[in-house]
Protein backbone atom coordinates (compact mmCIF):
# COMPACT_ATOMS: atom_id res chain seq x y z
CA UNK A 1 0.00 0.00 0.00
CA UNK A 2 1.02 3.56 -0.92
CA UNK A 3 1.06 5.17 2.46
CA UNK A 4 2.27 8.46 1.08
CA UNK A 5 -0.21 8.41 -1.19
CA UNK A 6 -3.00 8.02 1.66
CA UNK A 7 -0.80 10.51 3.34
CA UNK A 8 -1.25 13.24 1.19
CA UNK A 9 -4.79 12.49 0.60
CA UNK A 10 -5.87 12.52 4.21
CA UNK A 11 -3.68 16.22 4.66
CA UNK A 12 -5.53 17.54 1.53
CA UNK A 13 -9.08 16.87 3.02
CA UNK A 14 -7.61 18.49 6.33
CA UNK A 15 -6.35 20.85 4.51
CA UNK A 16 -9.75 21.71 3.12
CA UNK A 17 -11.39 21.50 6.26
CA UNK A 18 -8.68 24.55 7.88
CA UNK A 19 -8.66 26.76 5.04
CA UNK A 20 -12.86 26.55 5.13
CA UNK A 21 -13.13 27.27 8.61
CA UNK A 22 -9.96 29.85 8.49
CA UNK A 23 -12.33 31.45 6.09
CA UNK A 24 -15.43 30.88 8.47
CA UNK A 25 -13.69 32.33 11.33
CA UNK A 26 -12.62 35.88 9.67
CA UNK A 27 -16.05 36.06 7.52
CA UNK A 28 -18.07 36.04 10.85
CA UNK A 29 -16.32 38.29 12.76
CA UNK A 30 -16.31 40.74 10.07
CA UNK A 31 -20.73 40.37 10.93
CA UNK A 32 -21.40 40.00 7.07
CA UNK A 33 -22.01 37.79 4.27
CA UNK A 34 -24.37 35.31 6.45
CA UNK A 35 -24.58 33.68 3.25
CA UNK A 36 -21.71 32.34 2.58
CA UNK A 37 -20.97 31.62 6.61
CA UNK A 38 -23.59 29.38 6.09
CA UNK A 39 -22.14 27.71 3.02
CA UNK A 40 -19.12 27.29 4.39
CA UNK A 41 -20.64 25.75 7.59
CA UNK A 42 -22.11 23.13 4.80
CA UNK A 43 -19.30 22.56 2.94
CA UNK A 44 -16.75 21.88 5.93
CA UNK A 45 -19.59 19.65 7.37
CA UNK A 46 -19.40 17.44 3.46
CA UNK A 47 -15.45 17.51 3.83
CA UNK A 48 -15.74 16.09 7.09
CA UNK A 49 -18.02 13.13 6.07
CA UNK A 50 -15.96 12.75 2.78
CA UNK A 51 -13.00 12.42 5.22
CA UNK A 52 -14.95 10.02 7.57
CA UNK A 53 -16.07 8.24 4.88
CA UNK A 54 -12.55 7.43 3.17
CA UNK A 55 -11.42 6.27 6.87
CA UNK A 56 -14.32 4.22 7.16
CA UNK A 57 -13.69 2.67 3.74
CA UNK A 58 -10.17 1.87 4.33
CA UNK A 59 -10.86 0.59 7.64
CA UNK A 60 -14.31 -1.68 6.17
CA UNK A 61 -11.74 -3.50 3.50
CA UNK A 62 -8.94 -3.90 6.35
CA UNK A 63 -11.99 -5.81 8.20
CA UNK A 64 -12.62 -7.68 5.70
CA UNK A 65 -9.66 -9.08 4.58
CA UNK A 66 -9.16 -9.85 8.62
CA UNK A 67 -12.55 -11.42 8.86
CA UNK A 68 -11.93 -13.79 6.00
CA UNK A 69 -8.52 -14.62 7.69
CA UNK A 70 -9.93 -15.89 11.22
CA UNK A 71 -13.11 -17.49 9.40
CA UNK A 72 -10.60 -18.93 6.38
CA UNK A 73 -13.18 -17.66 4.21
CA UNK A 74 -11.84 -16.30 0.78
CA UNK A 75 -14.80 -18.04 -1.23
CA UNK A 76 -16.44 -14.60 -2.05
CA UNK A 77 -14.44 -11.79 -4.08
CA UNK A 78 -13.47 -8.39 -2.58
CA UNK A 79 -15.11 -5.33 -3.81
CA UNK A 80 -13.51 -3.97 -7.07
CA UNK A 81 -14.68 -0.57 -7.57
CA UNK A 82 -12.61 2.02 -5.47
CA UNK A 83 -12.58 5.93 -5.75
CA UNK A 84 -9.33 6.52 -5.21
CA UNK A 85 -5.95 4.73 -6.10
CA UNK A 86 -4.50 3.83 -2.84
CA UNK A 87 -8.45 1.95 -2.42
CA UNK A 88 -7.56 0.37 -5.67
CA UNK A 89 -3.88 -0.51 -4.98
CA UNK A 90 -5.27 -1.75 -1.30
CA UNK A 91 -7.90 -4.46 -3.13
CA UNK A 92 -5.22 -5.28 -5.38
CA UNK A 93 -2.89 -6.43 -2.48
CA UNK A 94 -5.84 -7.88 -0.95
CA UNK A 95 -6.78 -10.02 -4.65
CA UNK A 96 -2.90 -11.71 -4.70
CA UNK A 97 -3.47 -12.24 -0.91
CA UNK A 98 -6.50 -14.11 -1.62
CA UNK A 99 -5.15 -16.16 -4.17
CA UNK A 100 -2.25 -17.11 -2.12
CA UNK A 101 -4.30 -18.57 0.60
CA UNK A 102 -6.69 -20.20 -1.92
CA UNK A 103 -3.86 -21.94 -3.90
CA UNK A 104 -2.27 -22.91 -0.06
CA UNK A 105 -5.74 -24.25 0.68
CA UNK A 106 -5.56 -26.59 -2.75
CA UNK A 107 -2.75 -27.67 -1.67
CA UNK A 108 -3.39 -28.79 1.57
CA UNK A 109 -6.76 -30.45 0.29
CA UNK A 110 -4.75 -32.03 -2.11
CA UNK A 111 -2.41 -33.31 0.22
CA UNK A 112 -5.32 -34.24 2.86
CA UNK A 113 -6.74 -36.75 -0.21
CA UNK A 114 -3.36 -37.83 -0.94
CA UNK A 115 -2.48 -39.29 2.70
CA UNK A 116 -6.52 -40.71 2.77
CA UNK A 117 -6.42 -42.47 -0.49
CA UNK A 118 -2.83 -44.04 0.61
CA UNK A 119 -4.04 -45.16 4.05
CA UNK A 120 -7.28 -46.47 2.04
CA UNK A 121 -5.31 -48.40 -0.59
CA UNK A 122 -2.18 -49.26 1.35
CA UNK A 123 -2.43 -53.40 1.26
CA UNK A 124 -1.77 -53.68 5.22
CA UNK A 125 -3.97 -53.48 8.01
CA UNK A 126 -3.61 -50.05 10.06
CA UNK A 127 -5.48 -48.92 13.09
CA UNK A 128 -5.02 -45.46 14.57
CA UNK A 129 -6.05 -46.46 18.94
CA UNK A 130 -6.84 -43.82 21.14
CA UNK A 131 -7.11 -45.75 24.26
CA UNK A 132 -9.62 -48.32 24.26
CA UNK A 133 -11.82 -46.28 21.47
CA UNK A 134 -10.22 -47.47 17.49
CA UNK A 135 -10.14 -43.40 15.49
CA UNK A 136 -10.05 -44.94 12.38
CA UNK A 137 -9.43 -48.32 10.53
CA UNK A 138 -8.03 -48.33 6.96
CA UNK A 139 -10.21 -50.68 4.00
CA UNK A 140 -7.50 -53.28 5.09
CA UNK A 141 -8.70 -53.31 8.75
CA UNK A 142 -12.23 -53.63 7.50
CA UNK A 143 -11.61 -56.37 5.39
CA UNK A 144 -9.18 -58.27 7.65
CA UNK A 145 -11.61 -58.21 10.69
CA UNK A 146 -14.29 -58.41 7.98
CA UNK A 147 -16.32 -55.56 9.41
CA UNK A 148 -16.76 -51.65 8.02
CA UNK A 149 -16.64 -50.04 11.43
CA UNK A 150 -14.39 -50.68 14.01
CA UNK A 151 -15.11 -48.95 17.40
CA UNK A 152 -13.38 -49.96 20.31
CA UNK A 153 -10.43 -52.62 20.68
CA UNK A 154 -12.62 -54.58 22.69
CA UNK A 155 -14.01 -55.92 19.09
CA UNK A 156 -11.01 -57.54 18.69
CA UNK A 157 -11.58 -59.95 21.65
CA UNK A 158 -13.78 -62.23 18.75
CA UNK A 159 -10.72 -62.48 17.17
CA UNK A 160 -8.86 -64.04 20.31
CA UNK A 161 -8.25 -61.90 23.89
CA UNK A 162 -4.75 -62.53 23.24
CA UNK A 163 -5.10 -60.14 19.97
CA UNK A 164 -7.05 -57.02 21.20
CA UNK A 165 -4.50 -57.09 23.97
CA UNK A 166 -1.30 -56.80 21.75
CA UNK A 167 -3.13 -54.01 20.21
CA UNK A 168 -3.45 -52.42 23.63
CA UNK A 169 -0.52 -53.16 25.11
CA UNK A 170 2.25 -53.07 22.19
CA UNK A 171 3.59 -49.57 22.45
CA UNK A 172 5.25 -46.75 19.90
CA UNK A 173 8.46 -48.10 17.73
CA UNK A 174 7.72 -51.75 19.07
CA UNK A 175 7.48 -54.65 17.16
CA UNK A 176 5.57 -57.62 18.19
CA UNK A 177 3.71 -61.03 16.63
CA UNK A 178 0.29 -62.06 17.40
CA UNK A 179 -2.51 -64.24 16.77
CA UNK A 180 -6.42 -64.49 15.23
CA UNK A 181 -8.44 -66.72 15.04
CA UNK A 182 -10.84 -66.50 12.30
CA UNK A 183 -13.45 -69.35 11.15
CA UNK A 184 -11.72 -71.82 13.13
CA UNK A 185 -8.10 -71.36 11.49
CA UNK A 186 -5.27 -69.20 13.12
CA UNK A 187 -3.22 -66.35 11.47
CA UNK A 188 -0.04 -65.12 12.49
CA UNK A 189 0.36 -61.38 12.59
CA UNK A 190 3.16 -59.29 12.39
CA UNK A 191 2.05 -55.73 14.74
CA UNK A 192 4.52 -52.75 14.69
CA UNK A 193 3.50 -49.24 16.38
CA UNK A 194 4.19 -45.91 16.63
CA UNK A 195 2.34 -42.40 17.65
CA UNK A 196 1.13 -39.00 15.69
CA UNK A 197 0.42 -35.82 17.60
CA UNK A 198 -2.69 -33.99 16.87
CA UNK A 199 -4.68 -31.40 18.25
CA UNK A 200 -6.91 -33.35 20.22
CA UNK A 201 -3.89 -35.92 21.63
CA UNK A 202 -1.66 -38.34 21.11
CA UNK A 203 -2.67 -41.34 18.72
CA UNK A 204 -1.21 -44.82 18.16
CA UNK A 205 -1.33 -46.01 14.94
CA UNK A 206 -1.22 -49.85 14.93
CA UNK A 207 -0.03 -52.00 11.85
CA UNK A 208 -1.00 -55.36 11.12
CA UNK A 209 0.31 -57.59 8.68
CA UNK A 210 -0.83 -61.20 8.13
CA UNK A 211 2.23 -63.10 8.15
CA UNK A 212 1.15 -66.76 8.06
CA UNK A 213 1.69 -67.64 4.67
CA UNK A 214 5.83 -66.05 4.81
CA UNK A 215 5.90 -68.66 8.34
CA UNK A 216 4.68 -71.78 5.93
CA UNK A 217 7.08 -70.91 3.10
CA UNK A 218 9.88 -70.12 5.32
CA UNK A 219 9.06 -73.99 7.41
CA UNK A 220 8.43 -75.54 3.86
CA UNK A 221 11.59 -74.51 2.45
CA UNK A 222 13.67 -75.41 5.78
CA UNK A 223 12.01 -78.61 5.73
CA UNK A 224 12.79 -79.19 1.92
CA UNK A 225 16.30 -78.51 2.83
CA UNK A 226 16.47 -81.18 5.49
CA UNK A 227 15.19 -83.86 3.37
CA UNK A 228 17.65 -83.31 0.82
CA UNK A 229 20.48 -83.62 3.32
CA UNK A 230 18.54 -86.67 4.78
CA UNK A 231 17.75 -88.40 1.38
CA UNK A 232 21.67 -87.47 0.35
CA UNK A 233 23.30 -89.30 3.41
CA UNK A 234 20.90 -91.80 3.44
CA UNK A 235 21.42 -93.04 0.14
CA UNK A 236 25.15 -92.31 -0.10
CA UNK A 237 25.34 -95.00 2.92
CA UNK A 238 22.73 -97.57 2.04
CA UNK A 239 24.08 -97.35 -1.31
CA UNK A 240 27.32 -99.76 -1.09
CA UNK A 241 24.95 -101.43 2.23
CA UNK A 242 22.87 -102.76 -0.04
CA UNK A 243 25.55 -103.99 -2.82
CA UNK A 244 27.90 -105.85 -0.18
CA UNK A 245 24.53 -107.21 0.63
CA UNK A 246 23.87 -108.55 -2.89
CA UNK A 247 27.22 -109.72 -3.22
CA UNK A 248 27.55 -111.69 -0.23
CA UNK A 249 24.58 -113.64 -0.81
CA UNK A 250 25.76 -114.61 -4.13
CA UNK A 251 29.07 -115.62 -2.76
CA UNK A 252 27.50 -117.51 0.01
CA UNK A 253 25.52 -119.12 -2.23
CA UNK A 254 27.85 -120.44 -4.45
CA UNK A 255 29.92 -121.67 -1.20
CA UNK A 256 27.01 -123.70 -0.17
CA UNK A 257 26.81 -125.28 -3.38
CA UNK A 258 30.56 -126.55 -3.36
CA UNK A 259 31.00 -126.58 0.49
CA UNK A 260 31.25 -129.90 2.32
CA UNK A 261 27.95 -131.27 4.06
CA UNK A 262 29.12 -130.44 7.91
CA UNK A 263 28.93 -126.36 6.71
CA UNK A 264 25.67 -126.46 5.13
CA UNK A 265 23.51 -125.67 8.14
CA UNK A 266 26.20 -122.93 8.87
CA UNK A 267 26.03 -121.34 5.85
CA UNK A 268 22.28 -121.80 5.27
CA UNK A 269 22.06 -119.18 8.89
CA UNK A 270 24.69 -116.96 7.33
CA UNK A 271 22.72 -117.16 3.99
CA UNK A 272 19.61 -115.86 5.52
CA UNK A 273 20.80 -113.83 7.41
CA UNK A 274 22.13 -111.46 4.74
CA UNK A 275 19.70 -112.04 2.64
CA UNK A 276 17.51 -109.84 5.38
CA UNK A 277 20.32 -107.34 5.69
CA UNK A 278 19.81 -106.82 1.40
CA UNK A 279 16.38 -106.55 1.91
CA UNK A 280 15.86 -104.62 4.61
CA UNK A 281 18.53 -102.47 2.97
CA UNK A 282 16.39 -102.68 -0.48
CA UNK A 283 12.91 -101.17 1.60
CA UNK A 284 14.69 -98.32 3.46
CA UNK A 285 16.28 -96.87 0.40
CA UNK A 286 12.54 -97.52 -1.10
CA UNK A 287 11.79 -95.51 2.58
CA UNK A 288 14.03 -92.58 0.82
CA UNK A 289 12.38 -92.13 -2.22
CA UNK A 290 9.24 -91.73 -0.60
CA UNK A 291 10.68 -89.11 1.41
CA UNK A 292 12.72 -87.91 -1.66
CA UNK A 293 9.03 -86.58 -2.97
CA UNK A 294 8.85 -83.78 -0.52
CA UNK A 295 11.90 -82.60 -1.28
CA UNK A 296 10.52 -81.57 -5.06
CA UNK A 297 7.53 -78.71 -4.67
CA UNK A 298 5.04 -79.23 -7.74
CA UNK A 299 4.87 -77.61 -10.12
CA UNK A 300 1.71 -76.32 -10.74
CA UNK A 301 -0.39 -76.36 -14.46
CA UNK A 302 -3.74 -74.55 -14.26
CA UNK A 303 -6.49 -75.55 -15.30
CA UNK A 304 -10.41 -75.30 -14.58
CA UNK A 305 -11.60 -77.72 -12.30
CA UNK A 306 -15.30 -78.57 -12.38
CA UNK A 307 -15.47 -79.53 -8.19
CA UNK A 308 -18.77 -81.52 -8.42
CA UNK A 309 -16.90 -84.28 -11.13
CA UNK A 310 -13.90 -84.14 -9.61
CA UNK A 311 -15.49 -84.96 -5.76
CA UNK A 312 -17.25 -87.61 -7.53
CA UNK A 313 -14.14 -89.55 -8.75
CA UNK A 314 -12.31 -89.47 -5.75
CA UNK A 315 -15.72 -90.72 -3.52
CA UNK A 316 -16.08 -93.54 -6.56
CA UNK A 317 -12.54 -93.92 -6.39
CA UNK A 318 -12.07 -94.53 -2.22
CA UNK A 319 -15.67 -95.97 -2.17
CA UNK A 320 -14.67 -99.50 -1.95
CA UNK A 321 -12.35 -99.47 1.07
CA UNK A 322 -14.99 -97.51 3.26
CA UNK A 323 -17.51 -99.65 2.70
CA UNK A 324 -15.83 -102.24 3.77
CA UNK A 325 -15.58 -100.36 7.11
CA UNK A 326 -19.36 -99.34 7.10
CA UNK A 327 -18.49 -95.77 6.22
CA UNK A 328 -20.59 -93.45 3.85
CA UNK A 329 -19.14 -90.89 1.92
CA UNK A 330 -20.71 -87.58 0.73
CA UNK A 331 -20.02 -84.74 -1.10
CA UNK A 332 -21.82 -81.26 -1.17
CA UNK A 333 -20.63 -78.73 -3.69
CA UNK A 334 -22.49 -75.12 -3.52
CA UNK A 335 -22.99 -74.05 -6.47
CA UNK A 336 -23.22 -77.35 -8.42
CA UNK A 337 -21.34 -75.59 -11.09
CA UNK A 338 -18.48 -74.46 -8.96
CA UNK A 339 -15.28 -73.82 -10.94
CA UNK A 340 -11.72 -74.19 -9.04
CA UNK A 341 -8.44 -73.20 -11.59
CA UNK A 342 -5.78 -75.79 -10.09
CA UNK A 343 -3.72 -78.57 -10.86
CA UNK A 344 -6.61 -81.45 -11.31
CA UNK A 345 -3.70 -84.21 -10.99
CA UNK A 346 -2.46 -82.29 -7.52
CA UNK A 347 -5.61 -81.45 -5.98
CA UNK A 348 -7.04 -85.10 -6.95
CA UNK A 349 -3.85 -86.24 -4.82
CA UNK A 350 -4.67 -83.89 -1.60
CA UNK A 351 -7.88 -85.35 -1.96
CA UNK A 352 -7.14 -88.74 -1.98
CA UNK A 353 -4.10 -88.22 1.39
CA UNK A 354 -7.21 -86.44 3.09
CA UNK A 355 -10.07 -89.05 2.14
CA UNK A 356 -7.17 -91.90 2.97
CA UNK A 357 -6.69 -90.47 6.39
CA UNK A 358 -10.48 -89.99 7.48
CA UNK A 359 -11.24 -93.82 6.49
CA UNK A 360 -8.26 -94.76 8.69
CA UNK A 361 -9.13 -92.33 11.49
CA UNK A 362 -12.48 -93.94 11.83
CA UNK A 363 -12.90 -97.05 13.60
CA UNK A 364 -15.37 -99.98 12.31
CA UNK A 365 -18.92 -98.84 13.02
CA UNK A 366 -22.42 -98.39 11.90
CA UNK A 367 -22.56 -94.71 11.70
CA UNK A 368 -18.89 -93.62 10.16
CA UNK A 369 -19.32 -90.59 7.75
CA UNK A 370 -17.31 -88.59 5.69
CA UNK A 371 -18.24 -85.37 3.77
CA UNK A 372 -16.49 -83.45 1.23
CA UNK A 373 -17.79 -80.13 1.03
CA UNK A 374 -16.91 -77.17 -1.51
CA UNK A 375 -18.61 -73.32 -0.91
CA UNK A 376 -17.41 -69.72 -1.65
CA UNK A 377 -16.12 -68.11 1.94
CA UNK A 378 -17.15 -64.83 2.73
CA UNK A 379 -14.14 -63.63 1.32
CA UNK A 380 -14.76 -64.82 -2.26
CA UNK A 381 -12.15 -67.71 -1.81
CA UNK A 382 -12.98 -71.36 -2.69
CA UNK A 383 -13.57 -73.55 0.19
CA UNK A 384 -13.15 -77.01 0.57
CA UNK A 385 -13.66 -79.25 3.52
CA UNK A 386 -13.08 -83.14 3.90
CA UNK A 387 -15.16 -83.76 7.38
CA UNK A 388 -15.07 -87.17 9.21
CA UNK A 389 -16.95 -88.26 12.44
CA UNK A 390 -14.08 -90.13 13.97
CA UNK A 391 -12.13 -89.70 17.17
CA UNK A 392 -10.82 -86.55 16.29
CA UNK A 393 -6.98 -85.15 16.89
CA UNK A 394 -6.18 -83.68 19.86
CA UNK A 395 -5.76 -79.70 20.22
CA UNK A 396 -2.07 -80.35 20.81
CA UNK A 397 -1.28 -82.45 17.76
CA UNK A 398 -3.30 -79.89 15.25
CA UNK A 399 -0.68 -78.16 14.29
CA UNK A 400 1.85 -81.01 14.26
CA UNK A 401 0.13 -83.35 11.76
CA UNK A 402 1.36 -80.89 8.98
CA UNK A 403 4.64 -81.46 9.90
CA UNK A 404 7.27 -83.90 8.02
CA UNK A 405 7.69 -87.28 9.51
CA UNK A 406 5.35 -87.01 12.20
CA UNK A 407 2.63 -90.00 11.83
CA UNK A 408 0.57 -91.94 14.96
CA UNK A 409 0.13 -94.63 12.66
CA UNK A 410 2.31 -97.64 13.38
CA UNK A 411 2.94 -97.98 9.39
CA UNK A 412 3.08 -94.71 8.32
CA UNK A 413 5.36 -92.94 6.48
CA UNK A 414 3.92 -88.85 7.79
CA UNK A 415 4.12 -87.42 4.28
CA UNK A 416 0.64 -87.28 3.44
CA UNK A 417 -0.54 -84.21 4.50
CA UNK A 418 3.18 -82.45 4.30
CA UNK A 419 2.07 -82.95 0.83
CA UNK A 420 -1.24 -81.69 0.76
CA UNK A 421 0.44 -78.46 2.83
CA UNK A 422 2.97 -78.53 -0.09
CA UNK A 423 0.58 -78.58 -2.62
CA UNK A 424 -1.71 -75.75 -1.27
CA UNK A 425 1.28 -73.47 -1.23
CA UNK A 426 2.11 -74.51 -4.79
CA UNK A 427 -1.16 -73.05 -5.23
CA UNK A 428 -0.90 -69.69 -2.59
CA UNK A 429 -3.22 -71.35 -0.68
CA UNK A 430 -3.71 -72.78 2.97
CA UNK A 431 -4.96 -75.60 4.91
CA UNK A 432 -5.74 -76.30 8.31
CA UNK A 433 -7.28 -78.26 10.80
CA UNK A 434 -9.95 -78.51 13.90
CA UNK A 435 -12.36 -80.21 15.90
CA UNK A 436 -15.63 -80.18 14.63
CA UNK A 437 -18.44 -79.97 17.49
CA UNK A 438 -19.13 -83.57 17.14
CA UNK A 439 -15.37 -84.52 18.30
CA UNK A 440 -14.56 -85.58 14.31
CA UNK A 441 -12.05 -83.57 12.62
CA UNK A 442 -11.91 -81.02 9.89
CA UNK A 443 -9.62 -80.25 7.51
CA UNK A 444 -10.13 -77.20 5.66
CA UNK A 445 -8.41 -75.89 1.97
CA UNK A 446 -8.63 -72.05 1.61
CA UNK A 447 -7.80 -71.33 -2.44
Amino acid sequence: MNYKTFRLNIAARLGFIFLSMTCLIILFQKGSFFATCAGLVFFIGVQAWLLLKYIEKTHRDLNYFFEATITDDFTSHTPKHFNTSTGQELHNKFSRIQQQFLQLRHKNEELVRYYSLLLEKVPVAILIVDGKKMALANSAAQKLFQRNRLEYTDYLNQFGEQLALDVQQISPGQQRTSQMILHETTISLALSAASIQLSDGVKKIVSLNPIQRELDEQEMAAWQNLVQVFTHEIMNSMTPVASLSKTASDLLTSAKSSAANEHDEMLADAHQAINIVARRAENLMGFVQAYRRIANPPVIQYEKINLQLLFAEVCQLLNDQARVKNITLNYIVTPENLILDGDLMQIEQALINLLKNAVEAIARSEGGAITLEAYIGEGGNIIVEVIDNGCGIPNDKLEQIFVPFYTSKREGTGIGLFLVKQIMQAHMGSVYAAQTYQGGTLIRLVF
